[in-house]
């Protein structure tokens, strides 16, 4: 399990919690219920123990990896 003190210990500065994201070039960004869909970072981005740089999303199961994601500027 991944704890909030990992994260701190392991951040990177890609992503912030809070950033708004959509996922791009993966399986997951052409499934009907997530192409487009605007995602909410639960967490800062961080290296985990593959060092992955990863983060977590607000309603989706489990860290995502940042390589796919882009934040979205309004």
């Amino acid at each position: 399990m991944t704890t909030d003190n990992y994260i701190y210990e392991n951040k990177t500065t890609t992503f912030k919690k809070g950033d708004k994201v959509v996922m791009h070039s993966c399986g997951e960004a052409n499934l009907p219920k997530y192409k487009g869909k605007l995602w909410t970072c639960q967490t800062d981005s961080y290296l985990n123990r593959g060092k992955e740089e990863v983060v977590f999303l607000e309603g989706f199961s489990g860290c995502f990896s940042a390589k796919y994601l882009q934040v979205v500027v309004s």
